[in-house]
C-alpha cells in the first residue's frame, strides 16, 4: 500500500514538474493556414514550412488551387522565422525528400505581427493567433489575424477575423468577412 501511494506520489510530483512549464505557453492557440495565393499560380508538390525550431508546422504533398490546409497548435510557441519549401521531380509517397528544392524561403514571423495582436490574442480564452502564408511562383506571402468565436444572445455561434496584418491580400478573407464587408462595408 506504501508503496502504491509512494509511487502515485512520485507520479504527481513528475506531472507537475512536466506541466509547470505550460504556465510560460502564450495564452492562445495558434492555427497555421496555408494554400496557393491565387488560381493562377502553377501547383507545388511536397510544400512544407518548418519553423526554426524544427517543428513541421504544415505540409502538402501536392497543393493545387482547389488544395490547402489548416493545421491547429495548441499553446504551441510562435515561430521566429518559417522556412517554406517545395520540390519537383519528386517520387510517389516520397515528396518530401526525394527531387530536388526548387523553392526555399525563410519567412520572418514573430518580427512582423505587433505586440497588439499578440496581446489581443492572449487575453480572452478562446482566441487564436492564425498565421497566414499564400505560395507564389516566386515566393511567400505571410499574414496574421486573431481567430476568435462569437456567440450569438438568440443561439448560434461564428468565427471572427480581426487585427488582420501581413502581405495577404484583402481578397484573402475568409467568406463570411467577404460578405459582411460586401453588404455592410468596412466599419459594419
Amino acid at each position: 500500500m506504501k508503496r502504491g501511494l509512494g509511487m502515485t506520489a512520485l507520479l504527481g510530483a513528475l506531472s507537475l514538474a512536466a506541466c509547470s512549464g505550460l504556465s510560460s505557453s502564450p495564452g492562445w492557440g495558434l492555427v497555421v493556414d496555408f494554400m496557393l495565393a491565387n488560381p493562377e499560380v502553377k501547383d507545388k508538390t511536397g510544400v512544407q514550412g518548418v519553423s526554426d525550431a524544427g517543428r513541421r508546422l504544415f505540409a502538402s504533398e501536392y497543393l493545387t488551387p482547389k488544395g490547402g490546409g489548416i493545421a491547429a497548435l495548441v499553446a504551441e510557441a510562435l515561430p521566429e522565422t518559417v522556412r517554406v519549401t517545395w520540390r519537383e521531380d519528386t517520387e510517389t509517397g516520397r515528396h518530401f525528400t526525394t527531387g530536388r528544392v526548387v523553392a526555399d524561403h525563410v519567412v520572418k514571423v514573430r518580427e512582423r505581427i505587433p505586440q497588439a495582436v499578440l496581446d489581443y490574442a492572449s487575453a480572452q480564452r478562446g482566441r487564436a493567433l492564425r498565421l497566414l502564408f499564400r505560395i507564389k511562383d516566386d515566393g511567400v506571402w505571410f499574414g496574421w489575424d486573431v481567430e476568435e468565436t462569437v456567440h450569438h444572445p438568440a443561439g448560434g455561434s461564428g468565427l471572427v477575423y480581426s487585427m488582420r496584418g501581413g502581405d495577404v491580400p484583402c481578397y484573402d478573407q475568409p467568406p463570411q468577412v467577404r460578405q459582411f464587408r460586401a453588404q455592410f462595408g468596412d466599419n459594419g
